[in-house]
Formats: structure tokens, C-alpha cells, sequence
């Protein structure tokens, strides 16, 4: 997301719906103009058969790089991300390659670069990506990966909720690479021992709500760290506050298109007491990994994020697990695993069609998902992984996305919602719900998305 305020994300957003809208108006041209034939690119007679990628023929190598784009440039994602590089430079070492940031939080910066990229009909030959409704976008732009699933066993060892959300027009279209839980209220474990509070005790609005009052009244700590720099944060709190107050089904039913105005306000006000009575003044202007810092330095309480912010407390020495900080499901929603991926998705017509192959292969390997998301905060999704190989943390994140039965997808993060409904819904936070607060208008726009 852009670092900039919400008025440039709106702009970014709005960027991004027209040149997909401009593309899409073009994909039988872009094909026709664009093939790895015609292009030197390294698909011979069209890269994997003249269409970008679902016919048949066989592809060839050329010296054409592989450019893939990604938005992590820092905090949680950068060390994750350069071991990646740093392991296809070591298994491919022939395979030239562009794996490039393009910054930005929650990938909106990224998000628009792939939309320019599409419409002006020079596509990446990769970029990271949320899968599942946020996909559709791509339709008709987005090459079929079937081959690769299929030659690699990745139909078998990949975990099935991910193999679902990676499909779109009956193929698959996209690799995961990681999955994120969402419902996670991190702690720093001093603080709560000098406010004594008792984390296990956090089960309930109420009983949360008593617990920031103890930490504003008994330390000098900010009882939450926060960032509403960028809509997408505010409307994350709102959707965690939703399922841990009125619970799944009244959030689906609202995704759905049936939803209950009354709860809608119900978790609007109650996330507005928590915003506006218990965080840290400068929410407005910083990005996420600088109010995380505020946790990791003693200096605030609590901090909810989904666990790409424990990515940044294993990259911190001294700072340990349960010594230094710990965690509990945000209050509510100790039965879910509030659903969130990272997927590489591979448009038609790229310069590299075989490279990108290679690199799509690349990304499902056990050893890629199992050093990426330690790194990264995340958890593989591959079913054969060593749990020997991944830290505590994450062993209780696999743990639950295996037993768990309720996984509410994200919609802050696209699972949820198409490109055009997540815009809606920030939109509707930016003009409403970014201070002041207003959670009646904020519903009646919400209301209307779905």
C-alpha cells in the first residue's frame, strides 16, 4: 500500500481498476502481438503453444530474462525474499533472471505496475499475488500452470484450501507460497507482567477491552500499536472485530450479499472505541513495521496483524518467543484461521514462458516453502513438511490451518472479495472510518458493496 496517506491509495486503486478494464479490451490483440515468437522471447513458436500458455507445443530456452515482481521490500519480507533469490540463483544457475520489489504495503503500488504492465501489453512473466476472488481480475490474462501442478505432484502435496483458491477457469493459474493466519494479538510479555494482566484471560471484547485499561492505567505503555496509514489496515481491524463479536456467519452473510446492517455498526463502534481511546497518537503516519517496532521496544502492549508481523520479531535478536513476546487468537476467534495466501501468478504472452515454468516449479519445492515462510512469518503449504524444520510459532499455525474447521477468508487481502468489492469496502473506510470515526455512514457504504 502506498506510505502515502489514503488519498493516494484511492488514486492507486482507481489506477488500477482502468488498466485492467484497458486490458481486458485488448487480450486478443495482446496475444496476437505478443508471443514469445514474436517477441524473441524464449516460448519458440509461442512459448508453450502459441496462446501463452494452454496450448500444447514445446518450449525452448532464450536469453531472455525471467522477470518476476513482488512488494516486499522491507520489514517481514525482505530477508524472506532475498533467500528465494539467493536458492534459484543456487538451483538455476543458467536460468537468467528479474526478480524485482516494486514497494508498497498490501501490494497496491505492485498491483497497479502489473495493471500498467498488462494494458500496455508487456506483461511480467510472474509477480506475486493474492489469489482466490482478487484473481479474477486477471481473467483471460493469466496462463494455465496445469503442467506444472501436474508434472510436480503439487495436485497431491499441496495443501487442498490453498489448491482451491489457486484455480480460476478451470486451471490452475497461480503457485502458493505461503499462507498467513490473520487473527493473530501479538504481546509483549513485560508489559503485561507490569500491568498483570494475564493473556490466557483475553477471550472476549470485554475481557480485551479490560486489559488495555490496565495496561493505560497501571504502565506507561501504548496499551495498542496501530497503523491507519492506508484504508486497508482500518478495514482489517473492523473485519477482526466483526468475527470475534458477531462471529463467521454474520460476516459471511454480509460477503454474501445478505448481511446485517445492525451488526455492521455494532463492530464499527466497538473497533472505533479501540482506535480512538487506546493507540498510539501517530497511527496516522506510520506503516506497519514502525508501529510493530513500538512492540518489539517495550513501548506498547498489543499489536493484531496477521503473522507476517512475526516475521520481523524472529529477524530481531534478543527478542524471543514467550521469553520476550507471545500471542493469543484476537479475542473470539480462538476457533478460526482467519485465511490469507501469497501466491505467484503467470501471465500470458511473457518474454520467458519456459523460465517462468522453471520458476513456478522453483516456488512449490519443500525446501523454498519451508526457508521462505520461516523467514517470512508464514507457513508452507506443502502437507509433507518436516514440522523439525519450522519454529514453534509456525508449528502452531500449521497445527490449526490442519484441525481448525472454520477459515473466514480475508478480505482486506483479496480472498474475499473480487478487486472492485475489496476498492468499494476502502473506499467506504478512507471516507468514513480514518478519523473521525463514523460507524453509521461507514455501514450504509459497506452495506451497498455486496
Amino acid at each position: 500500500m502506498s506510505r502515502d496517506g489514503s488519498s493516494d491509495s484511492d488514486r492507486v486503486d482507481l489506477t488500477r481498476r482502468r488498466m485492467i478494464q484497458m486490458s481486458s479490451l485488448g487480450v486478443g490483440a495482446l496475444v496476437a502481438g505478443c508471443s514469445g515468437g514474436g517477441n524473441g522471447g524464449d516460448g519458440g513458436d509461442g512459448g508453450d503453444g502459441g496462446d501463452g500458455g494452454d496450448g500444447g507445443g514445446t518450449a525452448t530456452m532464450s536469453d531472455n530474462a525471467m522477470e518476476a515482481l513482488h512488494g516486499w521490500t522491507g520489514g517481514d519480507g525482505a530477508a524472506a525474499v532475498g533467500r528465494l533469490v539467493e536458492m534459484f540463483e543456487e538451483r538455476h544457475p543458467d536460468v537468467e533472471h528479474d526478480i524485482k520489489p516494486i514497494g508498497g504495503d498490501a501490494n497496491e503500488n505492485l498491483n497497479a505496475t502489473v495493471a500498467r504492465r498488462l494494458a500496455n501489453r508487456n506483461p511480467p512473466d510472474a509477480f506475486a499475488s493474492w489469489p482466490g476472488k482478487t484473481m479474477e481480475q486477471y481473467g483471460g490474462r493469466l496462463r494455465s500452470m496445469d503442467d506444472v501442478w501436474e508434472e510436480n505432484d503439487y495436485t497431491e502435496t499441496i495443501h487442498p484450501k490453498a489448491r482451491e483458491a489457486s484455480r480460476l477457469n478451470d486451471a490452475y493459474r497461480s503457485i502458493p507460497l505461503g499462507s498467513h493466519r490473520l487473527n493473530n494479538l501479538f504481546y509483549n510479555v513485560s508489559v503485561l507482567e507490569d500491568a498483570g494482566v494475564d493473556p490466557a484471560s483475553i477471550t472476549s471484547y470485554d475481557a480485551y477491552i479490560d486489559a488495555l485499561d490496565a495496561v493505560q492505567s497501571e504502565t506507561d505503555a501504548i496499551p495498542m500499536t496501530m497503523t491507519t496509514r492506508g484504508s486497508w489496515a482500518p478495514l482489517q481491524y473492523f473485519v477482526q472485530v466483526m468475527l470475534g463479536t458477531e462471529g463467521q456467519e454474520a460476516y459471511e452473510a454480509w460477503l454474501d450479499g445478505e448481511g446485517d446492517r445492525a451488526a455492521l455498526v455494532r463492530s464499527l463502534e466497538k473497533t472505533a472505541n479501540i482506535i480512538e481511546n487506546y493507540t498510539n497518537e501517530d497511527k496516522s503516519s506510520i506503516s506497519f513495521p514502525e508501529a510493530n517496532d513500538k512492540l518489539i521496544a517495550g513501548d506498547a502492549a498489543f499489536f493484531t496483524m496477521g503473522n507476517w508481523a512475526y516475521g520481523m520479531y524472529r529477524n530481531t535478536d534478543g527478542f524471543e518467543y514467550e521469553e520476550d513476546w507471545g500471542w493469543v487468537a484476537w479475542p473470539g476467534t480462538d476457533d478460526m484461521y482467519v485465511w490469507h495466501l501469497d501466491n505467484f501468478l503467470f501471465p500470458r504472452d511473457g518474454n520467458a514462458p519456459r523460465k517462468a515454468e522453471v520458476f513456478a516449479e522453483f516456488i512449490g519445492t519443500k525446501d523454498v516453502q519451508v526457508e521462505f515462510n520461516n523467514l517470512k512469518g508464514s507457513i508452507p503449504l506443502r502437507t509433507d513438511v518436516d514440522g523439525s524444520r519450522l519454529t514453534d510459532f509456525l508449528n502452531l499455525n500449521v497445527e490449526d490451518l490442519n484441525n481448525l474447521e472454520k477459515f473466514p477468508p480475508t478480505l482486506a487481502h483479496g480472498l474475499a472479495a473480487t478487486a472492485d468489492e475489496l476498492s468499494a469496502c476502502k473506499d467506504a473506510i478512507a471516507s468514513n472510518f480514518m478519523g473521525p470515526y463514523e460507524p453509521e455512514p461507514t455501514a450504509d457504504s459497506l452495506m451497498q458493496v455486496f
